[in-house]
């Protein structure tokens, strides 16, 4: 110890090492460790966005993540990238992209700062940050010699669009950055709800039921750029208090079922209707409410008031509480109320309310139709100015955005945005979503083998956002999720590769499209419906049930169709085959019926096409009564119908049953035959995942 006190002279040989030291305020990706990634998240993020704050040591730098909760936000690592060059901005987003630090052999980290960096010399427009040229930007590594990275928007987060933390709470909001912002958002939501009426202010001791507690939800809006668009606050009640009979009873609310729009827009597009969108601001305020609903006072009440002393109501006190007149958002039945007051204003303006679809309405005079969802509509009908005239008076009951003519409904590039989501947009495609003979591979795990809670969490992810998809606009999808569906509770890992095929066969076909429309009619001509119905016998190796398919088509379109396994095992061929029949029955009985509703003339009866001579004399007449005694009598419907004259089964071969794609896996061959049948085409890769109509013949191209 004296011979190191006697060499060490202060400020002689001994120098602080600042060659790692970095541009404090310097944006920064840290590495994840793969210990704490979750097994399941195999393309997960492996880096979170921060801000460098200071160096410890000669290796070890300190940094803010503000991703993270509370309490955890500062972060001490050696495997960190730094951009250094990106300049000053809002660079944090909620976003972790997927960087991974080079690591030595030895564990030390290379050295990532970028040695030279060449730029565009394209000079950015005003409006547009100097920070756009990252996206074309390389990074030249003096220690290989060769241009190592390239900064695409996949490696850094695109710093053109704002993105900013949404606070969690009102306190987290103003006295956060954005707190003008934030508090101009909660003033125009407490304005609103004042200038509607929402709540009348009593005593606490006139409240019969217990107050409920309320929060504020913020939220950051964007345009469809993806650019910071404005502040959201937005009042909610915490309806999980609620209890039944005492501040709620009916809860349900309906909304337009996918099979209803898709007929819908299939019959515009072949009548050429004008197709006009509208959406309703606020729509869950709007509702009367019919229970007695008591909430605390809003937190920021009285502020405002203090700020506003123009909207303060009199008598008002702080010992006082709100009972609500209006419906709120969180309460349970706020869709509900909503509902019957939307049917109040429809019924005003002579809308009759169909009962196949109660989110439908349509004008017997003017022959307009309305579909709602939720706070979405759609009107359409050949008379334009019948069309706008309704706009306008909705828009004077309520308050209401006009979207101007459709181009797109409840949906934009939704498959690639899944893909995106779970790291597999530039994983290898495939031309089918399951191999032809993999049915005998998914078996389930033994006895007392459980997935993990991730892997339960990631496989359940996956499969509900598939699931999602194909039951708007991907009938290709709809057999492999009823095989996925049947594993949730306890996936395998054959189970867990065969949902990553299927968002493979995604990346192949993320660019298709259901096509609606495409042949041109006479508006006083009868609609032609087309049904098909098929079952694979024995098809689920583990339980020998069978899986049924039916698909049904207005004008060649594809409007509706299922794939689902047989609640019993069938005994025969027959069997399995007048099962499918007698469940299709039902679909085309319910198209029918909507059909009449909308006074829309249909040719009758209904062909629905079938390969099984058995099945198709079964529902002509009561035959092979041994072998079909235990069939359930539920199942006979489609004898009733086929007698009444609205059904007629008809005979098509194997090759020819287009059903057929709904039961088992295909080959590549047969599978691109079966997207040709039921319209599922490439299109613009913007429009993918979307519905798309169209007035143009249909001639095998995406109109």
């Amino acid at each position: 110890m004296e011979s190191f006190l006697n060499e060490a002279f202060p400020g002689q040989d001994n120098k602080p090492d600042l060659s790692g030291e970095r541009i404090c305020g310097s944006q920064v990706t840290i590495h994840i460790p793969q210990e704490r990634r979750l097994r399941s998240h195999k393309f997960g993020p492996r880096g979170e966005t921060g801000i460098y704050l200071c160096m410890e040591g000669s290796q070890i730098y300190t940094c803010w993540v503000p991703s993270r909760r509370k309490g955890h936000q500062i972060v001490r690592s050696a495997n960190v990238k730094f951009y250094e060059k990106v300049g000053e901005k809002e660079l944090l987003t909620e976003t972790e992209h997927d960087v991974e630090p080079e690591i030595r052999k030895n564990g030390a980290p290379i050295s990532s700062r970028p040695q030279s960096v060449t730029e565009q010399t394209k000079t950015p427009s005003p409006q547009r940050s100097e920070v756009n040229n990252l996206q074309h930007a390389e990074v030249h590594n003096p220690q290989h010699g060769q241009t190592t990275t390239s900064m695409t928007s996949a490696k850094l987060p695109d710093l053109r669009k704002e993105v900013i933390t949404e606070p969690k709470t009102m306190t987290e909001a103003l006295q956060g950055p954005q707190r003008e912002h934030w508090l101009r958002a909660i003033h125009s939501e407490l304005r609103s709800l004042l200038t509607k009426g929402t709540w009348r202010m009593l005593d606490r001791n006139q409240a019969h039921n217990r107050p409920l507690t309320v929060k504020w939800v913020f939220k950051v809006k964007k345009n469809e750029d993806g650019n910071l668009d404005r502040f959201k606050a937005r009042l909610v009640v915490r309806g999980f208090e609620q209890q039944f009979g005492f501040d709620y009873n009916q809860t349900f609310a309906s909304v337009a079922k996918a099979a209803t729009w898709r007929i819908l827009l299939t019959v515009a597009a072949c009548l050429d209707w004008e197709i006009e969108q509208m959406d309703v601001s606020t729509a869950f305020l709007e509702g009367d409410l019919e229970e007695e609903v008591f909430i605390e006072m809003p937190e920021g009440l009285v502020e405002y008031f203090d700020q506003h002393p123009e909207d303060r109501p009199p008598g008002f006190s702080t010992e006082k509480t709100c009972k609500l007149i209006k419906s709120l958002y969180g309460l349970k039945q706020a869709p509900r109320q909503w509902q019957k007051k939307l049917k109040e204003a429809l019924e005003s303006l002579d809308f009759r309310q169909a009962t196949s679809d109660t989110a439908v309405y349509h004008n017997p005079t003017t022959g307009v139709i309305i579909i709602t969802y939720v706070d979405d509509f759609l009107i359409m009908g050949s008379n334009k100015e019948a069309i706008q005239g309704y706009k306008a008076r909705l828009g004077e009951i309520f308050t209401m955005t006009d979207l101007g003519p459709a181009s797109h409904f409840l949906g934009d590039a939704y498959f690639t945005r899944i893909l995106k989501k779970f790291g597999l947009e530039d994983c290898r495609p495939v031309k089918t979503p399951m191999e032809r003979n993999s049915l005998s591979t998914l078996q389930p795990r033994d006895n007392g083998d459980s997935a993990s809670p991730e892997e339960r969490e990631d496989y359940s992810s996956k499969t509900g956002s598939l699931m999602y998809g194909m039951t708007q606009t991907r009938p290709d999808l709809a057999f492999l999720l009823s095989v996925l569906s049947r594993y949730m509770s306890n996936p395998s890992p054959a189970h867990s590769r065969l949902i990553k095929r299927g968002l493979r066969y995604l990346q192949q076909t993320r660019d298709h499209g259901l096509v609606l429309g495409g042949v041109k009619k006479d508006p006083e001509s009868a609609w032609s419906i087309t049904a098909w119905a098929d079952s694979d016998w024995k098809g689920d190796t583990v339980t020998g049930r069978s899986t049924f398919g039916w698909l049904v088509q207005l004008e060649g379109s594809t409007v509706s169709w299922r794939a689902k396994r047989h609640e019993t095992v069938a005994l025969s061929t027959t069997e399995a085959e007048y099962t499918a029949l007698s469940q299709c029955a039902r679909e085309l009985a319910w198209t029918r019926n909507l059909f009449s509703e909308l006074l829309l003339p249909l040719h009758m009866p209904i062909p629905l096409n079938g390969d099984n001579q058995g099945s198709l004399k079964l529902c002509r007449n009561p035959e092979l009564h041994q072998r079909t005694k235990h069939i359930p009598l539920t199942e006979h419907h489609i004898r009733e119908e086929v007698e009444a004259g609205n059904i007629d089964v008809q005979y098509v071969s194997t090759y020819e049953q287009v059903a057929d794609g709904l039961t088992k896996p295909l080959n590549t061959v047969s599978h691109g035959h079966f997207l040709e049948a039921i319209r599922v085409s490439a299109c613009p890769i913007e429009e993918a995942g979307r519905i798309i109509w169209s007035t143009e013949v249909h001639d095998d191209s995406v109109p």
